[in-house]
């Protein structure tokens, strides 16, 4: 199936999104079922914590549930950012952080308490779905709000939060063509496998990747379909694609779910060159893959310029740094740079301070594409080019 015949299948893939939502795997073993709810889910909802300062920002992010190590490095590069601040200024700022879980509902009633918090800022959140709908929350308040993490267009282009929505990550849009330029400028991927959660998210960034695909005239697509999410067992997808015989997968989704499948994919395919978006750029990916993750190459945020960062992180998280900490750490370091600008005032006066940054666009988007690619070398990850 070439890629210049797709328009129909695009247009048809909300369709097919509803109704794999609704399907379920009835065979799944217990065993299984056990060993995916250890690693896709946490504890209940954690309460909301406050750590005093003279003014105070909000971190929002899930850090329990399947998104918690994602939703982790983005408090980890928010603290480590507030914590250098303090050192340096009279003014201390703290922290209301929040857990939305990944829950759109639980994400607005967290939301709706921080306001009245009297925050200046929110460095948050992560899933798209959830930034979308408390930024309307936000505006209505006049806090500014910069997602580390949330891709989709949707999130800058309405005008009601204009001013208050910003991001330090790229778009769907972006993010499709990056990957789509590293495939194409490797002509010996001939035959391309995409797989994607049944999310918006990986819907969206998965017809990004096609579309931009199909000016390849010497590539083509051999397998496009959702995949199971949180399940370790991902045989009968591996299965699946190995029959079409790819050179080269696509995978849209998280970290957890991209770790199970390429270990079936590598028993299947033990020279499969695997490709993932921004979402499985944490270490956890490796840690669950473990030699297989191997050589994978893997999109994530822009690495942070400052050469000691890593050592400074390690010295004070035990690890080196992955996941949204690099986007974090940047939004935080800008909303702090408008606190300071406005005399630590008002919420309001703090975005105006962060609608005049240079880095940003008149939607609240990175002028850039705010990714960079990495390739994974020794168990961490690699950056080849951006």
């Amino acid at each position: 199936m070439r890629f210049k015949q797709l328009s129909l299948l695009l247009i048809s893939v909300f369709a097919v999104f509803a109704f794999v939502s609704c399907a379920k795997n009835s065979n799944q073993k217990a065993t299984n079922e056990n060993q995916a709810h250890e690693k896709f889910y946490g504890n209940e909802t954690l309460e909301i914590e406050n750590i005093a300062g003279d003014v105070l920002i909000a971190i929002a992010a899930p850090l329990t549930g399947p998104y918690r190590e994602l939703g982790n490095s983005i408090l980890e590069g928010a603290t480590i950012a507030v914590e250098e601040f303090n050192k340096v200024n009279k003014k201390k700022v703290g922290t209301v952080i929040i857990d939305d879980g990944g829950i759109v509902s639980e994400g607005l009633a967290r939301a709706s308490l921080v306001t009245q918090e009297k925050v200046l800022g929110v460095i948050g959140h992560l899933n798209s779905a959830i930034s979308i709908e408390t930024s309307n929350l936000y505006a209505k308040n006049k806090i500014a709000s910069i997602s580390p993490a949330s891709t989709s267009p949707k999130l800058t282009e309405r005008l009601n939060v204009r001013g208050y929505s910003f991001r330090t990550i790229g778009t769907d849009r972006q993010l499709g063509e990056l990957a789509a330029e590293f495939v194409k400028a490797n002509q010996q991927f001939k035959n391309i496998a995409v797989l994607y959660n049944d999310r918006p998210y990986g819907i969206s960034v998965a017809s990004e990747f096609v579309r931009e695909m199909a000016k390849s005239d010497e590539q083509r697509l051999v397998f496009y379909q959702t995949i199971p999410v949180r399940t370790s067992d991902h045989s009968l997808t591996a299965n699946k694609i190995a029959k079409t015989e790819p050179d080269l997968v696509f995978f849209v989704g998280e970290y957890n779910d991209a770790g199970f499948l390429l270990k079936e994919l590598k028993k299947q395919l033990p020279k499969i060159q695997f490709l993932g978006a921004e979402g499985i750029h944490h270490k956890e990916f490796i840690d669950i893959a473990g030699t297989d993750a191997e050589g994978a190459i893997v999109i994530g945020p822009k690495v942070i310029e400052n050469k000691n960062f890593d050592s400074v992180f390690k010295e004070r998280f035990g690890k080196k740094p992955s996941g949204y900490v690099s986007s974090s750490y940047k939004a935080t370091k800008i909303l702090l740079k408008a606190i300071k600008e406005s005399d630590f005032k008002d919420s309001e006066e703090v975005a105006k301070k962060v609608s005049k940054n240079s880095i940003f666009d008149l939607n609240g988007d990175l002028k850039d594409s705010g990714f960079s690619i990495f390739k994974v070398e020794n168990s961490h990850f690699a950056i080849i080019g951006s």
